[in-house]
């Protein structure tokens, strides 16, 4: 199976190509390195770091233990809020698949469809756009960080 081509992103990311970029991120996050023709598992492995790293970026962007994000059943509204959004991130930002993301979530598709049109919805509240934007440009930098080796280098000194 040939790897979809990089789309360009508008917004506080402009320019920038997004699926390479979580695909090699995700990959170093993992400590795996990514190859161009990697087998269906290596790419269900990879698509579930960059949903475990959408899930990181939106707990510390909406101050919720990443628990309730992950939480099988329903949570409060702000932890919903922050789930939703990390659904989008990994969408939009990551490029993974409405069914991938929903195995990483525990969630059907249809739902995910509809966290990701919610928050889409809400991005006409200039707060509520900003917030998205300033997610979306840490998500692009942290991957970018552990594309380097930042991440890494940093996490082996957490480690000592």
């Amino acid at each position: 199976m040939q790897q979809a081509m990089p789309r360009e992103t508008t917004g506080a990311t402009e320019g920038c190509r997004t699926p390479p970029l979580w695909w090699e991120a995700a990959g170093a996050l993992m400590r795996a390195p990514a190859e161009p023709a990697a087998g269906e598992d290596d790419r269900d492995r990879l698509a579930d770091a960059a949903c475990r790293l959408a899930q990181e970026i939106a707990a510390l962007g909406f101050d919720v233990p990443v628990a309730e994000i992950r939480r099988p059943s329903r949570a409060e509204s702000r932890a919903c809020d922050a789930r939703h959004a990390a659904m989008y991130l990994a969408n939009t930002t990551f490029g993974i698949s409405l069914t991938r993301i929903g195995t990483a979530f525990g969630r059907e598709r249809t739902s995910i469809a509809h966290a990701i049109r919610r928050v889409e919805d809400r991005r006409d509240d200039a707060a509520c756009n900003l917030m998205l934007e300033r997610l979306e440009a840490l998500a692009i930098t942290a991957c970018r960080a552990i594309d380097t080796g930042i991440a890494v280098k940093l996490s082996s000194k957490v480690r000592r």
